[in-house]
Formats: C-alpha cells, structure tokens, sequence
C-alpha cells in the first residue's frame, strides 16, 4: 500500500514538474527493483547444514536457552546425549543472532535439536551434511550421460541434485527472495573457454534466439534441470559458417557458499568439498554417426527438341526430362493498345484536377 501511495504521488508531481521527470524515473526504478533477503533467519525446525555461520535462530529458539540432542533421533525420554547452553538465565546474547553450525561440533551431532528448559519439547533446528552434486543429462533418453561420449544431435542440459534446496524455500528461510541463490554453475567448452550463452539457431535464421547460460539457478526444489538446455542447438554456426560449438569436451563445474560454508570449512581443516561444496561432470561431444538419407535415383527420358538453324545447318538438341516432372511454362502479358493507355492517363489528370 505504502508503494501504491508513493507513485501515487510521483506521478501528481509528473503533472506539476515536468523537469523532473528523469529524476523520478530514476526513484521509481530503485523501488520496483527487488531487494535482496537473507537465507541467515531460520524458521523453528528448519533444515540447517554443517558449516553454515552467522545464523540467526532466535525466531527457531522462541526464549529456550538449552538445546540438546539424542543420537538416536526420538527417544527423548532419557536425558539427552549431548546439550549446548546458548546463554545464562537473565543475560543478554548476540550469539543467537550470529550462530555457527560448526563442523568440530555438529559434524557428529547431525539430526534434530531441541529445546530443552521448555515443555513440551521442541524442534529448534535439525542438522545436515551438505550433498551436492551436477549432472549431464540426457534429454533424449532421460538419463545420464556424465563422461560419457555422444553425438553432437543430443539434446541435453544440465542436472542438479542437492538436498540444500531448503535454504531457498520461505517456509524455512523466511526472508529468502529469488535474488539469495548461493549457487553457481559453469560450462567450459573444449578450448577451455567459458559459454555464458547458448544459441538456438544459428547466427542470420530469423527465427534464432540467444538465450543466458544459467549461472546463478535458484534451486528450491531437487533434482533442478536448466530449462534451457533442449533449446541449445550445438550445431550452431556463425555468419562465415563456421561452428560456434565445436566438437569436443564441454566440463560443467558447479559451486555453493551457503552462509560462508566455505571459509567454514577451510577453517576447520577439511580440504575435501567434493561432493558438498562442489562438483564437476563433462560430456564429450563427437561428430553424428547417422548417414544421411540416400540420394533418389530417378530414370530420365530423352526428348528431341528442333533446333532453328540455318538451310545449310540442321540439328538437334538432345534434352534430359524426368517424366514425372513437368516443365513450367513462363507467363506472358500482351501489351494494352495505345488509345487505352492515353484515356488512362486523361482520366487520372482529371481526377487529380477536379480533387
């Protein structure tokens, strides 16, 4: 309501000053763009994943100052197997607003946490290992082709599986909008060089569009498919017909940093992120091994045509004419008289006179 009033106003001052009207442009375009959320707020129960840092579970904690966890999961009736204070009775913390899933803590604590000074018991957070992981696909045959050689005909696209997709969902991240992807997605051709865009055509057909190379996907939901990978036609070529994709190994990289889970890592010592922070598949591209269609072979007739010689000179012209083919004969016009053409022209003087 509060924007509806405010361009309200804007354009009553469009009316007024008209001098004003690229500074006002500019404001209104400040407005409608989106502004960026956060994936740090955590909803109570949400999915969290080791490494993340700066998280802010007070909204998850409602008051509760002890979490605890059981290893097996859900028996709560014996006391917890493990239980972290987050501040003292009657104090004050900014650690609840800043809170690190660290690896040295919650790597062999993973499952679900409770509050534990309340009753009944409640689920503040529950922890994962981060999975990631990219794939080639296959769209021809719906499956993957990571690695694998294919020919240059075969539609594919790229496929993510993660179970991080949560972080981009507002019933666990509340404040999440589509401009807090964390994640990012490369594709290098043979030449190692990178392809930011696909086309589906080549360059001069009409009909051709250049579409984005999607590097920032906004994964809500597993396994995700880059929607524009059917379209990509590798066959492509430029305006002097040269291939804009050449054959070969094309590597696709894909990289997450949910909440600083990187520099999480690193700090704690663990080197290996494969399969968590990133991942990487190739697909090899060779030359289509289907032949193309044979050529028709069809019997021609041999027709005599007279040729106009002179009285010394008398011969023929031989002439090759498929006989289910029939030749098209040019049209011709014969010119109008001369009277016609003059009572045109009158006429039209008249008309232009008399207009």
């Amino acid at each position: 309501m509060n924007v509806i009033m405010f361009i309200i106003r804007v354009l009553k001052l469009l009316s007024m000053q008209r001098k004003l009207i690229a500074f006002v442009l500019v404001i209104i375009c400040l407005v409608a763009v989106p502004v960026g959320g956060s994936t740090a707020k955590i909803a109570a129960g949400a999915p969290v994943f080791v490494g993340e840092s700066n998280l802010d579970i007070s909204n998850a904690l409602n008051s509760c100052r002890i979490i605890g966890w059981w290893q097996n999961g859900t028996n709560t009736s014996a006391l917890p197997d493990n239980t972290i204070t987050l501040y003292e009775q009657n104090t004050l913390s900014e650690i609840i607003y800043h809170y690190n899933i660290s690896p040295a803590i919650f790597s062999d604590h993973k499952g679900k946490w409770y509050c534990i000074d309340k009753k009944p018991l409640k689920v503040v957070f529950e922890v994962f290992d981060p999975q990631l992981g990219i794939k080639v696909w296959d769209l021809d045959h719906n499956q993957d082709i990571s690695g694998k050689s294919v020919s240059v005909l075969t539609n594919i696209t790229y496929r993510v599986d993660t179970n991080m997709y949560s972080a981009l969902q507002s019933l666990s991240r509340p404040d999440v909008t589509p401009l807090d992807s964390f994640f990012f997605v490369s594709m290098v051709d043979p030449v190692g060089q990178n392809v930011n865009n696909v086309y589906t055509g080549s360059t001069g057909n009409p009909r051709t569009q250049i579409l984005s190379f999607d590097k920032e996907p906004f994964i809500s939901s597993s396994p995700f498919y880059w929607k524009n990978g059917k379209d990509w036609d590798h066959t492509a070529r430029n305006t002097i017909g040269e291939p804009l994709y050449p054959l070969g190994t094309y590597t696709f990289v894909i990289n997450q940093d949910l909440n600083h889970m990187v520099e999480s890592f690193q700090s704690s010592g663990i080197t290996n992120l494969t399969n968590g922070i990133t991942d990487t598949k190739t697909v090899t591209f060779i030359k289509d091994n289907v032949s193309g269609a044979k050529p028709v072979t069809t019997l021609t007739a041999m027709t005599t045509i007279p040729a106009t010689t002179s009285d010394s000179t008398k011969n023929s012209v031989s002439t090759s004419v498929s006989p289910s083919t029939s030749i098209p004969r040019k049209t011709t016009y014969s010119p109008l008289p001369e009277w016609i053409a003059i009572l045109s022209l009158i006429v039209c003087l008249l008309m232009i006179r008399k207009n």
